[in-house]
């Protein structure tokens, strides 16, 4: 194997081979990967590239079908069942010229955000004692391990944007409908994404366009400076972090990023969000997401209850608890909490703020229970939101946030990718 596509794909093979105990990865699919990397070599070679991820690996999480590879979402009554059709964004990325590499392991269900797979703990390349996030936790330990550039997740409360805080990576939750779900296992129909993870955030533009089908022209732009990409517009920042639970070392990496964008260029203008309570929108949301899961998993956990751990069970005993009129309650709740973010956003390009309250935790310690307190507020109202580094190196990352009105995703990914050059060039 001479080509350059294939010397690459040989390159991560052995990473992960290195890599074994991060437990990232469920399923490889070696044989396929190389039959792709040769062919796309040829394409390249022949100066006729599909797109402009043509020859790239691309990780997908367990919950996404891909044909002839395991389809368990994590789950252990799932184990053993093989996908019969591609997922519609897998029959994009091979249009594309993607070579699709294996698959990464997950909370089970999605219906977590600790990094926990029913295979043990995904274990966090920055610090293997900590945690990567949930649930798209295996995507984000292969990106930030570099065994790959390009992963797909899915995000129902964070799960793309929880783990890139984590672990110093890229993603992007879409606004709702850009990118199909057909053959992607559900939480709630109202709140799951599928959503590009990248090593780095100029990559999310070009892979968000190849999975939401967006014209190839539109992937590969000339990134304007800040100023150009806004107009008129200003930025908002979240002003109360340290009241939404955001920790010292939070706050520090926040208020440098905010001083980033300013030398960008941007206007930033105060947002205060406690009284808008994302905390109890957090809440409702989970709760919706826990009685959806509880329906579609009645039958099976009433035959087989030894297939789902204490945690799960706990979960979905409580979402199958929920009365008409508590479900009804939770709804109103996001929907007023939907409508302020919307006035909030009106005369803003965008909204920043952190991605998580606070860093990757210990495995041996306790879970935060705050971990989607701030992702909440792009999901519950129903908006694109990026996640960027703001900090990596040696110590435990922390994300940035940048939350764009419905429709302009990408925006958010332009204002990630100028927000990380700016951090290179400094």
């Amino acid at each position: 194997m001479n080509s350059s596509r294939a010397r690459t794909l040989e390159r991560a093979l052995e990473k992960i081979r290195d890599d074994e105990a991060l437990n990232a990865w469920s399923h490889l699919a070696i044989d396929e990967a190389r039959s792709a990397a040769i062919e796309s070599d040829a394409r390249l070679a022949s100066g006729a590239p599909r797109s402009a991820i043509e020859g790239r690996l691309v990780a997908l999480k367990g919950n996404i079908a891909v044909r002839g590879w395991p389809y368990e979402g994590g789950l252990l009554n799932r184990r053993g069942i093989v996908a019969e059709h591609d997922a519609a964004l897998v029959r994009r990325l091979r249009e594309a010229g993607a070579v699709l590499l294996g698959q990464t392991r997950m909370d089970a269900g999605a219906l977590g955000a600790e990094g926990r797979s029913i295979d043990g703990p995904i274990r966090n390349p920055r610090r293997p004692t900590h945690s990567v996030g949930g649930s798209s936790g295996g995507s984000a330990a292969a990106l930030a391990a570099g065994h790959i550039d390009l992963a797909v997740g899915t995000d129902t409360i964070g799960s793309v944007r929880i783990p890139a805080s984590y672990c110093g990576i890229a993603s992007l939750k879409p606004s709702p409908d850009l990118i199909a779900l057909e053959g992607i296992l559900p939480v709630h129909p109202d709140f799951d994404h599928a959503g590009p993870m990248t090593s780095r955030a100029e990559l999310l533009r070009p892979l968000l366009c190849v999975l939401a089908g967006l014209t190839h022209s539109t992937s590969s732009p000339v990134y304007p400076n800040v100023d150009q990409l806004l107009g008129s517009r200003s930025i908002g920042f979240m002003v109360d972090v340290e009241r939404l639970g955001g920790t010292p070392n939070v706050i520090q990496h926040y208020r440098r990023g905010l001083d980033r964008l300013r030398s960008l260029g941007a206007t930033l203008v105060p947002i205060d969000l406690t009284p808008l309570d994302p905390v109890k929108t957090r809440r409702a949301v989970f709760s919706l997401c826990e009685h959806a899961m509880a329906e579609q998993h009645r039958d099976e956990l009433a035959r087989k209850p030894e297939h789902y751990s204490s945690e799960l069970r706990a979960m979905l005993d409580y979402g199958a608890s929920l009365t008409p009129v508590k479900l009804d309650e939770y709804r109103s709740r996001v929907r007023h909490f939907a409508h302020a973010v919307h006035r909030l956003m009106l005369p803003l390009a965008a909204l920043v703020l952190p991605t998580t309250p606070g860093q990757a935790f210990d495995y041996d310690g306790p879970t935060p229970t705050d971990l989607a307190d701030l992702t909440v507020i792009a999901t519950a109202a129903g908006l694109p939101a990026a996640s960027v580094p703001l900090s990596t190196g040696n110590n435990l990352p922390v994300g940035l946030q940048i939350v764009t009105a419905r429709g302009e995703d990408l925006l958010a990914c332009d204002l990630a990718s100028q927000f990380e050059s700016a951090a290179h060039s400094a």
